[in-house]
């Protein structure tokens, strides 16, 4: 484990006002996307958001966004506005139903769901053979990156992961989110709405089989994935989906290069989520810091860049292509 030199200014190190900044109040300028669609096996479709070059040989940078994310979260269009200034190409991935249209199927994306981003990755692999390929994953977006990377093994074609703010074990994360603290309704109202609201447009043409009553009295995560994520994506019930879509208990079988990024006053989840046991892996470096709150990272110009998150990824991917160089 190694201690990340993230430092801000004492009245900004409140883990909430680090959450809620970039979250609601920064304004980032939208990157000149191009948008494709992808067919899934299935039958469904995911969006990307593609932006700069081209050419054959110019790395790639894969963007997994959080719950509720898109492509157009501040914390996704800085990190691509920053990526396009060293010259990458950027593939802003939108899980199913994130891109402002709803998805076909009952089912939706969810914290384990890596046969989506298998699928994504593989076809990217295949059409571009010259590029390097890396990913950067937030929070949600980052647990799948983290649990795929481990279920790939040496057969993983990219060539370095990087993880924001991971909820490395989501039976933790969810009581956190769940309990009565000022802050963590505050977080669960604004999520939650976002994900019931989907379901009950879903209700409404007849994709999903529920009440719409009973789904407006869901007041917790853990009933939302009780009576939804679970038996949607084929887990008995919220506790199993927990254990086995936690990204946690399989850090240890991940053989690519991974940046690990994480605040210990993360405000969605405990401190004993953090993956402090992982040393006897050498593809994997964490770096952690006191503060940050949840992919925040956010510091006053006058220390530095105002949101380090994107130097320090930018620092990481910059030495990695040099070193496939």
């Amino acid at each position: 484990m190694n201690t990340m030199p993230f430092k801000t200014a004492w009245l900004f190190r409140n883990p909430h006002f680090q959450t809620i900044w970039p979250a609601l109040f920064r304004y980032v300028p939208k990157p000149a996307y191009t948008r494709e669609r992808i067919e899934l096996r299935d039958g469904d479709f995911i969006d990307i958001d593609w932006c700069g070059s081209s050419k054959s040989n110019t790395p790639v940078v894969l963007l997994f966004h959080g719950l509720e994310g898109s492509s157009d979260s501040p914390y996704i269009r800085g990190m691509v506005n920053s990526l396009l200034n060293l010259g990458y190409r950027c593939a802003a991935i939108n899980f199913r139903g994130c891109s402002g249209d709803l998805n076909r199927l009952q089912r939706s994306y969810h914290s384990g769901a890596t046969d989506d981003l298998d699928e994504i990755v593989t076809l990217l692999s295949k059409r571009l053979p010259g590029s390097a390929l890396h990913a950067i994953g937030y929070s949600l977006g980052g647990n799948v990156l983290l649990k795929w990377c481990a279920e790939t093994g040496k057969k993983n074609p990219l060539n370095a992961a990087i993880a924001v703010s991971v909820p490395y074990k989501l039976a933790v994360a969810s009581t956190t989110l769940d309990s009565n603290r000022f802050f963590s309704r505050l977080y669960r109202w604004r999520l939650l709405r976002s994900l019931k609201n989907k379901v009950l447009k879903k209700i409404e043409l007849g994709i999903i089989k529920q009440d719409a009553a009973d789904i407006k009295r869901i007041k917790s995560f853990y009933e939302f994935d009780d009576r939804l994520t679970a038996p949607l994506h084929g887990y008995k019930d919220a506790g199993d989906y927990y254990n086995r879509a936690s990204s946690y208990p399989q850090l240890d079988k991940i053989q690519v290069p991974a940046l690990l990024l994480h605040a210990q006053d993360d405000p969605f989840m405990d401190s004993c989520v953090i993956p402090v046991d992982i040393d006897g892996n050498q593809y994997i470096k964490l770096e952690l810091s006191p503060n940050g709150g949840h992919v925040g990272f956010y510091q006053p110009a006058f220390i530095s860049n105002s949101y380090w998150l994107e130097t320090r990824i930018s620092d990481f991917l910059r030495l990695m292509i040099k070193e496939e160089r």
